[in-house]
């Protein structure tokens, strides 16, 4: 009878127990929904970056049991093989010498122009299992990017050194593209002696733990632009420059947002691990860092804006 009470007791407790659920939603237009917290103040609404034929029920979840802070976390899951087509056309599984894979999400511009300009705060938070596959290729957690596919002015690229940022600032500039006979995306390359690539984190510090990201970014075509970045309560770059490509006719798309999630390209071929990243604490300021409230994540605005480091140019 007491081994019959006992079991009946922690079924009882396992039942009690709130089971682990996916609280997003996705629409037949990819814009996802969310009903938790992980975006603040954010601007726009967000849709997934392939159509729907290529959306899987564990792509993106909205989840509880990993979060930053608050309430709710992303989760994205990538598995080897998941390449597929926008609703424009665009074939990842061909394009590029073996073709790229991604879960990502970028703004949902369907119905009105999204872009930041001037001077913008926003922060993201992400933490990546560790997986023992070497990294070869390209991988990206998160970019800076503008509409109709012109070079990303910025992202990241996960290594087995490390994490880098890449600067492609140079190819949106007309007056040094022309030099390298390129245009936009077209032959652009982050080694171009005016773009950079600069590691900002060492790979014993990305796995297996929240890493919160901060970025001040002056988004204009002038040389007034800037993009300042702080990894976990230091500054690990900053940039001078301008960061919108010019407009110039419908050639040109200077509209410029953030776009995240898993993006990567195999250098001999599909990567053969699934990957999963978590991403939360995606917030957004006009002007002020104050309005970001990063003392919720343990962070001071006067401690971050009082820091200094070498400033990268086009021309360094």
């Amino acid at each position: 009878m007491k081994k019959i009470l006992l079991i009946f007791f922690s079924l009882c407790i396992f039942w009690s127990l709130p089971a682990e659920s996916n609280t997003l939603t996705i629409k037949k237009n990819r814009v996802i929904k969310t009903k938790g917290d992980v975006f603040y103040k954010w601007p726009h609404k967000w849709k997934f970056s392939y159509s729907m034929d290529y959306w899987k029920p564990y792509a993106i979840k909205e989840i509880t049991n990993n979060v930053r802070y608050g309430k709710t976390a992303l989760r994205f899951e990538l598995r080897s093989g998941s390449c597929g087509k926008t609703p424009g056309g665009w074939d990842d599984c061909k394009n590029g010498p073996f073709g790229s894979e991604r879960h990502e999400l970028t703004p949902a511009d369907q119905n009105k122009r999204i872009s930041f300009n001037g001077n913008v705060w926003h922060t993201i938070s992400w933490y990546i299992e560790e997986f023992n596959t070497p990294l070869k290729g390209h991988n990206s957690i998160w970019q800076i990017h503008n509409a109709g596919d012109w070079a990303p002015m910025f992202n990241t690229d996960l290594t087995s050194e490390g994490l880098y940022w890449q600067r492609r600032t140079a190819c949106n500039v007309p007056k040094i593209y022309k030099n390298y006979n390129a245009k936009g995306n077209d032959n652009c390359s982050s080694k171009w002696k005016e773009n950079a690539n600069v590691k900002i984190m060492k790979r014993d510090e990305i796995f297996n733990n929240w890493n919160d990201v901060v970025m001040n970014i002056n988004y204009t075509t002038k040389d007034s632009g800037y993009l300042k970045m702080w990894i976990n309560g230091k500054i690990v770059y900053h940039y001078q420059g301008p960061i919108k490509p010019p407009k110039n006719g419908e050639e040109w798309a200077s509209d410029s947002y953030m776009q995240f999630g898993i993006y990567r390209m195999a250098e001999n071929g599909v990567h053969p691990h699934t990957q999963i990243n978590y991403y939360d604490e995606i917030r957004y300021a006009k002007k002020k860092c104050s309005k970001l409230k990063l003392e919720q994540l343990g962070y001071s605005c006067d401690k971050l804006e009082s820091q200094d480091i070498e400033i990268d140019t086009l021309f360094n």
